[in-house]
This record gives C-alpha cells, sequence and structure tokens, in this order.
C-alpha cells in the first residue's frame, strides 16, 4: 500500500487514515464516508513521503496531518 487517504473530524476530534493501493482507491475510499466520518482531506504517498493533495480548507493544519501521517508511518513500520 502506497498512499494515506486521511480525512478528519474536527467536531469530534477524530483522526483516520486508510492505506490504498491507488488514487484512485483512496477517491474510493473517501467516497465511501458516511457523514459523522468528516471531510476528505488529503492524500499522503508513503513512498515519496509527499502530500499529494491537500484540500485547501485543510492547508494551515500541517501539525495536525503530520501527526496522523507520523503516526501511520509508525503502525506501518511496527508491521512490517
Amino acid at each position: 500500500m502506497r498512499y494515506l487517504a486521511i480525512n478528519i473530524n474536527y467536531e469530534l476530534d477524530q483522526d483516520w487514515y486508510c492505506k490504498c493501493a491507488t488514487i484512485f482507491d483512496c477517491y474510493n475510499y473517501f467516497d465511501s464516508l458516511g457523514p459523522g466520518d468528516g471531510p476528505k482531506t488529503a492524500i499522503y504517498d508513503i513512498e515519496t513521503n509527499t502530500y499529494l493533495w491537500v484540500d485547501e480548507n485543510h492547508a494551515g493544519h500541517n501539525e495536525r496531518l503530520n501527526g496522523i501521517v507520523s503516526d501511520a508511518m509508525s503502525k506501518i513500520s511496527a508491521h512490517s
């Protein structure tokens, strides 16, 4: 799995991510989100360590996004 599809529910202070094989899979994940899951926020490329897309409404939340990515990378490394 190369990508992280990230969504954040600011009202409930909850963060989620889904490991995806393709960018298309990321968009399918976003399409599956329910109203309580929060909006699609970003797509992160694990191999290049870069954000491929960040929703413009969430661009100012880099610290939180970076924390989500760091947590995900730690969990991925632990399972490798």
